[in-house]
């Protein structure tokens, strides 16, 4: 949240898998409320169609309850949907905030308009717009005010955040869990009850978490941070004592860190090879080597990052959270100790080693799941807002073709999606397009049939309801496989 903001806008998606590239939301919920968390309006919940080209995934059909034929009777187009989702999210003053939505949901709403041809990335900063996380603040709340909410266990008997057990422990009626309008509602009521516990850290979360704030703290150079993250578990309340090592050369939204709490000693005399190495080290090649994974790892800043200087924080939660003094005195000494020219040279060497390792992971892909391949030029982005004006008002499609073939790409298909007729290309061009997708080894139609196989298996001993959801994602894709042959 920024001090413009005025309202939060609370939503949740239900999807057809996993994928936050390739799957689609299936199910929309979304309410405004006020900074109060009252609600403004009515809820805004639809479902929307699969394009032919995306398989559900007989898993997530299992979680979600939703038959891809329910989805498909009663679903409106994604195109629909999304500028209609667009134009909520765009209010000016809006916090957009969900439960886990900065790492999924946030995902698939940015690639949904990126083949719209909607600007992805504006929403969450124009205007006085916002993004925060309902998840990170929960996370948050564990190691900075544990009092404030009861905190649900595991058979291990370490804390577990799913919002559906989050909610049964604190007093919030759980029904119609992983229904999108459920969901919301319960993530406001979660929301209420830490706002109303510890009004001051609800505060201080929303008005620190966003790049500017978290941009300017790291100016300040502050000997040792607390961070909040998934990453470090609940065994630790999801927080470490960090300090800033680096800035990724080729991003300027992405610091790197160190955990203070961890052996860093390689970082004197290691090369960046043999970092790069030790980072991405498995738990299992970690024992059987006999090493210790480094823990170093890169935060973005503009993902509603946590991140509190220690000496900002209560005694308590500051001293649970460097548990270790000795450790982490000696190892700020290391670093101290370190810094300088070829520190820095060696880091920089790491983060670019990093930035390859991802480049390399990335197969052929499909037009639409290349969004973060930059930045289309300013010619690209005239052209996507005067195809959207032509729809809009019923004129004339563009003649200017797209510089970005991403960009081209997608005008052309939604050109064909929504005036088929003013296209020469045919029929046979969208089949051909349909089918090349089902026989993709990670999304179509085999990879899709493996998993409902899997699953029968698994739920040899399952109840009628659950057989009754797997069959019909069966019966889906079959039906879309003979439909295109393939």
């Amino acid at each position: 949240m920024t001090p413009f903001a005025n309202s939060f806008y609370w939503y949740d998606l239900e999807t057809s898998g996993l994928n936050t590239r390739w799957d689609r939301f299936t199910q929309f919920a979304g309410q405004r409320t006020d900074l109060d968390l009252n609600p403004v309006g009515d809820p805004l919940v639809f479902y929307v169609a699969l394009p032919h080209q995306v398989l559900p995934s007989a898993v997530a059909t299992l979680v979600t309850g939703l038959t891809p034929q329910k989805i498909q009777a009663e679903g409106m187009s994604e195109w629909d949907a999304i500028n209609a989702i667009h134009a909520e999210l765009c209010q000016p003053g809006t916090c957009t905030i969900g439960y886990n939505n900065i790492s999924f949901d946030d995902e698939f709403i940015r690639f949904a308009l990126f083949r719209n041809l909607l600007p992805p990335y504006a929403r969450e900063f124009r205007n006085g717009n916002s993004r925060a996380d309902l998840l990170t603040i929960v996370r948050a709340s564990a190691a900075m005010a544990p009092e404030c909410l009861v905190w649900p266990r595991n058979e291990e008997g370490r804390i577990t955040t799913s919002l559906t057990a989050m909610a049964n422990a604190n007093g919030i009626d759980p029904v119609g869990a992983h229904d999108a309008h459920a969901d919301v509602q319960m993530s406001i009521a979660l929301a209420r009850i830490i706002k109303q516990n510890h009004p001051k850290m609800w505060d201080y979360l929303l008005t620190h978490c966003n790049k500017k704030s978290t941009e300017a703290l790291l100016r300040k150079k502050h000997r040792m941070y607390m961070h909040v993250d998934a990453h470090y578990g609940a065994k630790r309340a999801f927080a470490a004592p960090v300090r800033m090592i680096a800035r990724d050369p080729k991003s300027n939204t992405k610091i790197w860190v160190a955990d203070l709490t961890a052996n860093l000693d390689m970082l004197e005399t290691a090369t960046p090879a043999e970092l790069h190495d030790a980072r991405f080290l498995s738990t299992e090649e970690a024992e059987k080597q006999n090493r210790e994974r480094l823990a170093i790892h890169s935060i973005a800043t503009n993902r509603f990052t946590v991140l509190v200087p220690v000496n900002n924080l209560p005694a308590a939660v500051a001293e649970a959270t460097a548990s270790d003094l000795d450790v982490v005195n000696r190892n700020i000494e290391l670093l101290t100790r370190l810094a300088g020219p070829e520190f820095d040279q060696r880091l920089r060497e790491v983060c670019n080693l990093a930035n390859a390792y991802s480049s390399d992971q990335i197969d052929e892909r499909d037009a639409s799941e290349r969004l973060y391949e930059g930045f289309p030029g300013k010619s690209d982005e005239r052209l996507c807002e005067a195809i959207h004006e032509a729809i809009s008002t019923n004129s004339s499609w563009p003649k200017t073709q797209a510089s970005d073939a991403r960009i081209k790409h997608l005008a052309t298909r939604l050109h064909y999606e929504l005036r088929p007729e003013e296209l020469d290309i045919g029929e046979q061009w969208h089949v051909d397009f349909v089918r090349q997708a089902l026989k993709r080894k990670d999304v179509g139609v085999d990879a899709k049939r493996e998993e409902i196989k899997t699953l029968r298996e698994d739920e040899a001993n399952a109840n009628a309801e659950k057989a009754h959801l797997i069959d019909s994602v069966a019966s889906y894709i079959d039906e879309i496989a003979q439909s295109y042959e393939v």
